[in-house]
């Protein structure tokens, strides 16, 4: 045969394994996805066969959560452009992405409230297909590929903590399954980095887990950033001496002879020691103007720092440019920049740094050495079907970080967001076992690519289809291992789930059509507030009926209680005032000063004011009080 010949023999061949590997990819890919989506499905059926059951945990967060969604769903059916802008105004502490994604879901399957799951089964979903990419690509070996994919995905789909968030409306979910399409963008880039369309994904990607949670964002943001640093360790130690070659005096000039990075300083100075008095007020036109806390002084001082960096890239935008090279454009200009822009809302900067800062912390400050008992103990109990699972989980996935070398590029990054991000909630002060369930797919990704790297291993003892077998068979067992297995009580701790007692939302929909009609709605109770008043009236009506859910709390004793809320009720423009007087609830939380002791200073204050007249009494019982009706006279 003509050498030619066999060249061109050799080369079809080579396209035929290539295109027959593509196809097993893409048919294993769409299996998973199917499989994940049916799941999900699943999942959602459970929840809508008894979806009152979910809505147990009266201070819970999902109540903000879905009451955010679905006003600006109903904002949006109305057609009401100011009260849906209104609304994203007010998304400060926990950003829009979720509500508008929520929002999205009512609008097109209706609004009711079994549809509130949804986003975080998007997620879920979402963290599921990718996880079984970026394994998939991580591993370059086909088999071994597929293998490390296999392991990874199920010990995610396993998992009942994290099944369980994702199927709560929750922010955790949606999370989730954004850094795993980070990270597997992130791969993409980096195998093509002079493709500037994989890094202006990488870059929405990320702006959109910002606007998502900012933590999450942040946990993720550190370890490209460091990833893509090391693998560009030349460039990296240029640009180190380049900054260590500058001369201090002749920065600390430029500086100075720029005037709106002096006034920024000065403010800044302001605010520091506004931060330094504590509550502050000035006396203006002989009004008292407070002063404390400075957020309003935090975004001046941050608005004159973007206009002076908004001229110096306006006089040197090609220098910029070209300085920063494809990723660095596509990180500026898609990710920086509209993150910039939307720390000039008045209080977003501030809110910002207090939400990801230590100050986020109402347990009080805990030890790293307890948060990392404690994360440990979350991680082996809740986020497995067994807890003997964890630590041959925790073993392979350092196996699999010392075959980095034979890895794709860019995979130390997936190694370096499961550490650091374990590393950043054992810090931080606060500690929750759903924290781990927007990153711990990366720990179980890095032990399937361990497995693959045993399955390497036994190469040279076994044939290709031998190291299949092996493959299928560990696959196999690890999901007779972990299928049918029930859901452990521990994990419905980490995930915030309470599985017994009655419906929160009974305590209002027994008097729902006495509110029918009325403007404005005030709610007072003896154990505290919640946005599950607001939520279930709006749903009820499909109308902005504002709902007040005034803050009494911290009050030293039931008269303090009293005076305050006399000053409520002789101020309060609601139409209809509903009292929940419960003596025995078992929402009673004394850290706030929400226990009847001091609480029942509200039913005191009603019974003694004569604006309002009371109407109506509805017994509770399962709640364990009543909630009474007083109507404006």
């Amino acid at each position: 045969m003509p050498p030619g010949t066999m060249m061109v023999n050799a080369e079809r061949q080579v396209d035929q394994t290539a295109d027959r590997s593509k196809w097993i990819d893409t048919a294993a890919f769409l299996i998973v996805l199917a499989v994940a989506i049916a799941i999900a499905a699943a999942m959602w059926i459970s929840y809508e066969r008894a979806p009152d059951q979910l809505w147990r945990g009266f201070y819970h967060d999902r109540n903000s959560h879905y009451s955010f969604g679905l006003d600006l769903a109903l904002a949006a059916r109305n057609l009401d452009p100011a009260w849906f802008f209104g609304e994203l105004e007010k998304a400060k502490v926990w950003p829009p992405f979720h509500g508008l994604v929520l929002s999205a879901v009512l609008l097109v399957g209706g609004i009711d409230y079994r549809l509130a799951i949804v986003p975080s089964l998007i997620g879920w979903v979402m963290t599921l297909a990718f996880v079984w990419l970026i394994a998939r690509r991580m591993v370059t070996n086909r088999i071994e590929g597929l293998f490390a994919a296999a392991i990874a995905t199920v010990l995610t789909a396993s998992s009942p903590a994290f099944r369980l968030i994702s199927a709560d409306v929750m922010l955790e979910g949606l999370g989730a399954g954004l850094s795993a399409a980070a990270l597997w963008t992130y791969l993409r880039a980096s195998e093509e980095p002079g493709r500037a369309s994989h890094w202006r994904l990488l870059a929405v990607l990320l702006t959109v887990l910002f606007f998502h949670k900012g933590n999450y964002w942040g946990l993720l943001l550190i370890p490209i950033g460091i990833a893509f640093a090391s693998e560009r360790s030349h460039g990296t130690m240029q640009l180190a001496r380049e900054i260590g070659r500058i001369k201090i005096g002749p920065l600390v000039g430029a500086v100075l002879r720029q005037p709106l990075l002096i006034l920024a300083a000065l403010i800044a100075a302001l605010i520091a020691a506004i931060y330094a008095r504590g509550p502050t007020a000035l006396e203006l036109f002989g009004k008292s103007v407070s002063l404390y806390p400075p957020e309003n002084l935090t975004t001046l001082a941050y608005a004159l720092v973007f206009l002076w960096w908004s001229l110096f890239w306006w006089r040197n935008k090609a220098a910029i440019d070209a300085a920063l090279g494809v990723p660095g454009r596509a990180l500026l200009y898609w990710h920086l920049t509209p993150i910039a822009i939307s720390f000039l809302l008045p209080h977003r900067l501030s809110r910002f740094l207090w939400f990801v800062g230590p100050a986020n912390s109402p347990q009080g400050n805990t030890g790293v050495w307890e948060g990392a008992q404690f994360y440990w103990r979350v991680f082996n109990e809740s986020y497995h079907v067994t807890p003997w699972m964890a630590v041959p989980v925790a073993a392979l996935a350092l196996i699999g970080a010392l075959g980095l070398p034979r890895l794709a590029p860019g995979a130390r990054v997936v190694f370096l967001f499961a550490a650091i991000a374990w590393l950043g909630v054992v810090i931080h002060p606060q500690h929750q076992g759903r924290f781990m369930s927007t990153w711990v797919f990366a720990v179980w990704i890095c032990s399937g690519v361990g497995c693959a790297m045993l399955l390497h291993r036994l190469r040279r003892t076994l044939s290709l289809w031998v190291r299949g077998l092996v493959a299928a068979a560990a696959v196999a067992s690890l999901l007779a291992v972990v299928i049918g297995r029930p859901l452990p009580a521990v994990a419905y701790t980490a995930a915030i789930r309470a599985t017994e007692g009655p419906t929160d939302l009974d305590l209002i929909r027994p008097y729902l059509p006495e509110l029918d009609g009325s403007r404005e709605v005030a709610v007072f109770t003896t154990f505290g507030t919640s946005k599950l008043f607001a939520w279930v009236t709006r749903e009820h009506c499909r109308c902005n009926r504002v709902v007040d859910d005034p803050f009494i709390d911290r009050q030293p004793s039931r008269e303090d209680v009293r005076e305050l809320m006399r000053d409520r009720i002789a101020r309060s423009t609601a139409d209809v005032v509903v009292i929940i007087d419960a003596p025995d609830s078992r929402y009673s939380l004394p850290l706030l000063g929400w226990d009847y002791a001091r609480m029942a200073g509200i039913v005191d204050a009603m019974a003694d004011q004569t604006r309002y007249k009371r109407t109506a009494t509805y017994d509770l019982p399962d709640q364990q009080g009543r909630a009474t009706i007083w109507r404006r006279s």
